[in-house]
């Protein structure tokens, strides 16, 4: 507990330093600018990004190790085509039982960006969204030890289940292009489960890409940076 504390302390940190500095950047080009939209190119390119909260999980009791990759690319003004894959593992150990999972996960969906800059050069984001979830992983239970006054102790075999997940996300978050091609940003998401197979001895601790699999609906925060290729400009 006390380490999930201390994550969700330095979450909240890193998210009180890093939002000013992202509305100062997102604001600073647009005050100075005039009512008619400047005659500038605009750069498109794919955008690749890492998920840095993956490296906060570390902190948690227990532990969860895993990476996420994204990218999007604006297809059309202000629309975004989003792909995050990611991988996520968590092992738990306790005096009356041994507890693993992990996995890959694969997120789809859109971006819009509702921030109205003038400036057609300028990349800052304000964006909602859509994500289109699924994940494949296995959990296992072991060394289980089970108490019994009249039959004597009781040690279970080890159990292991595959299973798949599939959820729907809302999300909502702000990038800001701290250098020319490079972007800092953050997404607050509302996950909902849309189907999660059933396991009849076990409810999955967690599920990669989404959370705890005894939880129907859930919320998660995550940070990022990013960096665009500028093929081309128009």
């Amino acid at each position: 507990m006390q380490k999930l504390k201390r994550m969700k302390n330095i979450s909240g940190s890193i998210c009180k330093a890093v939002l000013p500095v992202l509305i100062l950047a997102l604001s600073g080009p647009v005050c100075g600018q005039e009512v008619s939209e400047r005659d500038t190119l605009r750069t498109y390119g794919p955008r690749f990004g890492i998920d840095l909260s993956r490296f906060l999980y570390l902190l948690t009791d227990p532990a969860q190790v895993g990476a996420e990759v994204s990218a999007d690319f604006e297809i059309y003004k202000n629309i975004y085509p989003v792909v995050e894959l990611g991988y996520n593992t968590v092992s738990e150990s306790k005096d009356l039982f041994d507890y693993e999972s992990g996995g890959n996960y694969l997120r789809a969906g859109f971006d819009y960006n509702i921030l109205p800059v003038k400036d057609r050069s300028v990349h800052h984001a304000i964006t909602v969204g859509l994500r289109y979830g699924i994940s494949q992983f296995t959990h296992k239970s072991e060394n289980v030890f089970i108490s019994g006054n009249y039959w004597g102790d009781y040690y279970p075999e080890t159990y292991e289940n595959s299973l798949k997940c599939q959820w729907l996300e809302v999300a909502g978050g702000m990038k800001a292009e701290v250098l020319p091609n490079l972007f800092l940003g953050w997404y607050l998401r509302l996950k909902f489960i849309l189907k999660l197979e059933n396991d009849p001895v076990m409810v999955p601790h967690m599920i990669p890409g989404y959370g705890s699999g005894g939880e129907n609906r859930i919320f998660g925060i995550s940070y990022s940076v990013s960096y665009m290729i500028p093929l081309l400009k128009k």
